[in-house]
């Protein structure tokens, strides 16, 4: 189990450690933050699941910059909406809030650039120190190989880096359908309100690349 939240350790896995620069689609990780936000408060106990749709379970905020913020727009727009529409409609803005969150944490830092005519700004976020900026991965990647005594944070996180399209960073000489077959495998054993959330990133990520592929 990790000390960093779920959406951190994922911002964690789609940044290059040194660069900081996302190592997938800017879109395609927000989706997957959007969905890790989701699943925190799932495996918190204060959302879930209903009828494919989801509903608070406990509206309290926790002093959390992000699953507060998460918890509060649901709870504001009722349980209306299946778990793709929320990661459709938070992966615009949540990828800020979770990298403040893990600057915070002192993980990664803020840089920032303007280049070109338009002086058009670029943000990275490499690591403070990039050889804890990779446990999640390090850890991951071990239990992978162990799924029988696997947490269920790290089996979550397995199944967004699969959704997202992170597997080509689990440190493991797999190939990329033994890395998917494995994670494949855990995800059907995740509550359903985590298969859900976790389905719901696939579709938002599949119509993306449907839309990138025109």
């Amino acid at each position: 189990m990790s000390d960093l939240g779920l959406a951190d350790e994922l911002f964690m896995v789609g940044h290059n450690e040194y660069t900081g620069k996302t190592v997938i689609n800017d879109e395609m990780l927000d989706a997957g933050l959007a969905g890790a936000a989701l699943a925190e408060l799932i495996l918190q106990r204060r959302v879930t699941v209903v009828a494919g749709k989801l509903a608070v379970d406990d509206p309290r905020p926790w002093g959390d910059p992000v699953t507060d913020v998460v918890l509060r727009e649901i709870h504001s727009r009722g349980s209306e909406f299946v778990p793709r529409a929320w990661v459709e409609h938070l992966r615009s803005n949540v990828g800020e809030v979770v990298a403040q969150r893990v600057v915070a944490a002192g993980m990664v830092r803020r840089d920032e650039q303007r280049s070109g005519l338009s002086r058009k700004l670029t943000v990275r976020y490499p690591a403070v120190n990039a050889l804890t900026a990779t446990r999640p991965l390090v850890r991951l990647s071990y239990y992978l190989q162990r799924p029988s005594q696997i947490d269920a944070q790290t089996a979550t996180l397995a199944a967004l880096v699969k959704a997202a399209g992170l597997e080509q960073r689990i440190m493991l000489e797999w190939s990329r359908q033994e890395v998917s077959d494995a994670i494949g495998a855990i995800v059907a054993r995740l509550p359903a309100p985590l298969r859900d959330v976790i389905h719901g990133v696939e579709g938002a990520v599949a119509a993306m690349a449907v839309i990138t592929r025109r």
